[in-house]
């Protein structure tokens, strides 16, 4: 079925996203062309700091990761995607953000690891926190 959605791409820089809130649909573009989501995701948030791992509250995975942008500027990437939504950007990786973080959530556990900076989190120590 195709969707009635009428979408945009925001751009930054050569850096183009598509992040629908009534579909879901998430799509990466650089000149023009489709981009990979990794290499999307690493354009726009490769320079966010990676704040706190913490347990999540209606989120697709147990953990999410909290992560701050270095400046003002940076932050406004942020606006491409709907606020307070979970959407899929790649493989086992969910996103949203409340205005000022950026909350990701993988739903595999190697890549939650790789991305924790290889801190692995047990669900034993998630509910002592």
């Amino acid at each position: 079925m195709k969707s009635a959605c009428r979408h945009n791409v925001t751009w930054d820089g050569s850096t183009g996203v598509v992040a629908c809130a009534s579909c879901g649909a998430v799509e990466w573009w650089s000149d023009g062309r489709p981009l990979d989501a990794a290499e999307g995701m690493a354009r726009l948030f490769g320079r966010f700091e990676l704040v706190s791992t913490m347990p999540s509250l209606h989120a697709p995975a147990p953990n999410v990761l909290a992560y701050r942008a270095p400046t003002r500027r940076t932050r406004t990437r942020l606006e491409a995607f709907p606020i307070r939504q979970w959407l899929l950007v790649s493989d086992g990786l969910w996103l949203t953000h409340d205005g000022t973080m950026l909350l990701l959530c993988p739903t595999d556990p190697v890549l939650a690891s790789n991305m924790g900076n290889g801190v692995e989190t047990s669900p034993q120590e998630v509910g002592t926190r």
